[in-house]
C-alpha cells in the first residue's frame, strides 16, 4: 500500500487506521500514501463485524415456528399393485433397426408438400384437459409423481437418493462414477443396443445422468407414445448394470 518514498512506519500507521497524517505538500509519496490509507479504512469498515447478533436458539425458535404455520397437506401416495411383463415381448416392442445402416423403409408422402399446403385434412378438435398432479407408490416403495399436460413429449426423471453427501471415506467419488457410466451395458442391453435404442426413439441427446449432492438424476425427453419403451430402459441402469472394466 505505501509509496517507495515513504518509510515502513507510515505503512503500519495506515495499516492501522490513522487517516488523519498531516503532510508538506512537497512530501514525496504523501499523496499515495493518503490515498492508500483510505483505502484501508474503507475495507476495515468492509470487514468489521455486523453490530447485531441473533442467538441460536432464537433462530430455531423462528423457523419452528414457520414449520407450525405451513397449512399444505402432505401428499397420499396411491398403491399400484405390481403386473409381470414377458422380457422377451417387451424386447420385440423395441424398434427394428440395422445399426450400420439408415434406409427409409416407407417413402415419405408429403416429400413434395410446400409449406402452403396443409397436410391436416379434417383436423381432430383439441381436447384441453387441465394438468392434474398424482401420487402414485409400487410394491417395492418407489414413488412415482406424475403431471400430465396433453403435449406431445414427455420428460422423465428417475431419482436415486444416493449423491456425495452419502459417500465415506472408502468411496469417495464413487457418485460420480455412476454418473458417468449412466446408459451403458446393463443385463438386458448392450451400451451399442442402448444407444441405438435412443438414437431411434429420438432420445440421445437428451438422455442425461448427473450426480449432485443429494441424488443421481437420469433424465430422458422423448415422445410421450415411447414412454412404455424408455421408462424399462432407464430402470436397468440403475437395477442392471454390468460395469463392464472397458466402459
Amino acid at each position: 500500500f505505501g509509496s517507495s518514498h515513504c518509510g515502513a512506519n507510515h505503512f503500519c500507521l495506515g495499516l492501522l487506521g490513522w487517516s488523519g497524517l498531516d503532510f508538506p505538500p512537497n512530501t514525496p509519496g504523501a499523496t499515495t500514501l493518503y490515498s492508500n490509507i483510505v483505502v484501508v479504512n474503507r475495507l476495515r469498515r468492509m470487514m468489521r463485524a455486523p453490530r447485531y447478533a441473533v442467538s441460536v436458539p432464537a433462530l430455531l425458535r423462528s423457523s419452528a415456528s414457520v414449520r407450525a404455520a405451513s397449512t399444505l397437506p402432505a401428499p397420499q401416495f396411491a398403491p399400484v399393485k405390481f403386473q409381470k411383463e414377458d422380457v422377451e415381448a417387451v424386447m420385440k416392442e423395441l424398434p427394428a433397426f440395422n445399426f450400420y445402416e439408415i434406409k427409409e423403409p416407407v417413402p415419405n408422402p408429403y416429400q413434395s408438400s410446400t409449406l402452403d399446403r396443409s397436410i391436416l385434412l379434417d383436423p381432430p378438435a383439441p381436447a384441453l384437459v387441465a394438468p392434474k398432479t398424482e401420487f402414485s407408490k409400487l410394491e417395492n416403495g418407489l414413488k412415482i409423481v406424475s403431471v400430465d399436460k396433453q403435449g406431445l413429449t414427455a420428460h422423465l426423471g428417475l431419482y436415486v437418493s444416493a449423491g456425495s453427501r452419502f459417500e465415506t471415506s472408502a468411496n469417495f467419488g464413487v457418485s460420480h462414477m455412476v454418473s458417468m457410466m449412466g446408459y451403458t451395458s446393463t443385463a438386458h442391453l448392450s451400451n451399442l443396443r442402448t444407444v441405438k435404442t435412443l438414437e431411434q426413439l429420438g432420445a440421445h441427446g437428451t438422455a442425461t445422468c448427473k450426480a449432485g449432492r443429494e441424488d443421481i438424476v437420469y433424465k430422458v425427453d422423448v415422445m410421450r407414445e415411447f414412454v412404455p419403451l424408455v421408462v424399462p430402459l432407464m430402470v436397468g441402469n440403475v437395477l442392471f448394470p454390468r460395469l463392464l472394466p472397458w466402459e
